[in-house]
């Protein structure tokens, strides 16, 4: 019987023969060679997939128990060698190497020098990638470029040369709001009693996936107390941030806001923040709603929603155009996932208080795992919510793909 080593060396000379390497990537990792039905090892190299990288590269090689090969797939779109100037081949001479004996490690050093000489700026130089044109704001032709890091929320391309000629900014906001309960307890609630415990449990939770409190817009809207018609709710202890239309309008419309959550009286294509009585937010998927505000419109110059959590009971009765489901996604299936309340009942809203922890939990620990499982997981767990709630979009991205994942593109 083929030993795995045998099979992996004809795995190997298959991709050599096919592609006219003389060797295979230095930085590919094989990420698994198990057994398969069709064949009796399956090898896959990976590189690895970073917030700069453009897709994923792959090469697959399905090895039978005879040495025949059954299958190959190959998509391997970075260039295996980086292009090399002149000012970069005489900064490698001066520290010793030549292009052709020269480790990653120098020519990626060489072309730190070269951008210092160049910019001024102490750029850490990452790895020579084809990059994702879209994802960048590009000022250069071509599509190979060097990737250098800034700082945690800025990244460059880098010409040949050391020259910066794109830039990357990191989208790291969120927004985590609630409403009141308006009048529904007849006089025995707080005078501004409402679901801010749930909008800060999302909000802790954001926090950490944007590694910033101060880049999480939150809270209980608005600032209002129906009992005595003023805007004085501080001392009533149900929440201690209140948020205006401007605020709500501003964080949503922000490209970098990829996580949102709202908890409120509504339903499919309008929501409540506040209450009947008083000053109050209307939300509407659509501008022909009649509303405050519109996602709509607040998502017209930016990308789609990475993350939507509609909690008014409602929200998912209805999907598709002109709902808020359809506008978070902006009517895109990839990168972008709407979680929603629908049919709420009280065993449900029950469920519900047990269904949310879960789920955040869960995305939080197995940050690969995609949101479609954990959904399904949490379902599983507290089953009295199954037929009261919905997803829809992508379920196969993670929360690691937001967090590190490239601008969503504009559509219109």
């Amino acid at each position: 019987m083929l030993s795995s080593t045998d099979a992996r060396r004809l795995a190997e000379q298959e991709i050599l023969s096919r592609t006219g390497w003389s060797e295979l990537p230095h930085d590919a990792v094989l990420t698994h060679a198990y057994h398969s039905r069709r064949s009796r090892y399956v090898f896959q190299w990976k590189r690895k997939t970073d917030l700069y990288s453009s897709e994923v590269d792959r090469l697959l090689v399905w090895v039978r128990d005879d040495g025949g090969i059954e299958r190959v797939e190959i998509s391997w779109l970075a260039p295996l060698h980086p292009v090399i100037s002149t000012n970069v081949e005489r900064i490698l001479r001066s520290i010793g190497y030549t292009i052709a004996t020269a480790p990653p490690s120098a020519i990626k050093e060489a072309v730190r020098r070269r951008a210092y000489e160049v910019t001024g700026r102490d750029i850490e130089v990452l790895e020579w990638r084809r990059i994702l044109r879209k994802a960048w704001l590009v000022e250069a032709a071509g599509n190979e470029f060097w990737v250098g890091k800034l700082s945690d929320e800025a990244y460059v391309l880098l010409s040949p040369d050391g020259e910066i000629v794109g830039w990357m900014i990191l989208p790291t906001r969120a927004i985590s709001v609630s409403g009141f309960w308006g009048n529904a307890c007849d006089g025995a609630c707080p005078p501004c009693a409402g679901w801010c415990y749930l909008a800060r449990d999302f909000k802790s939770y954001f926090e950490i996936w944007a590694d910033s409190s101060e880049a999480v817009v939150w809270g209980m809207c608005p600032k209002y107390d129906y009992k005595t018609g003023t805007e004085d709710c501080t001392n009533s202890g149900s929440c201690e941030s209140y948020i205006s239309s401007s605020d709500f309008e501003n964080a949503i419309k922000d490209h970098k806001c990829k996580f949102y959550a709202c908890i409120a009286h509504g339903h499919y294509w309008r929501a409540w923040l506040g209450n009947e009585q008083g000053t109050h937010i209307d939300i509407c998927s659509i501008s022909a709603g009649g509303c405050d505000l519109a996602i709509e419109d607040l998502l017209a110059d930016r990308g789609r929603m990475r993350f939507a959590f509609l909690g008014h009971c409602g929200a998912m009765e209805s999907t598709g155009e002109g709902t808020f489901e359809y506008e978070f996604r902006k009517g895109q299936s990839g990168k972008t996932t709407v979680i929603g309340l629908k049919d709420t009942n009280d065993t449900s809203w029950a469920a519900f208080h047990q269904w949310y922890p879960a789920f955040l939990k869960d995305l939080d620990e197995n940050r690969d795992k995609k949101i479609g499982d954990a959904y399904d997981d949490a379902c599983d767990s507290y089953p009295d919510i199954i037929g009261h709630i919905d997803i829809t979009g992508d379920r196969d991205q993670t929360l690691r793909d937001i967090i590190q994942g490239d601008f969503c593109e504009i559509t219109a």
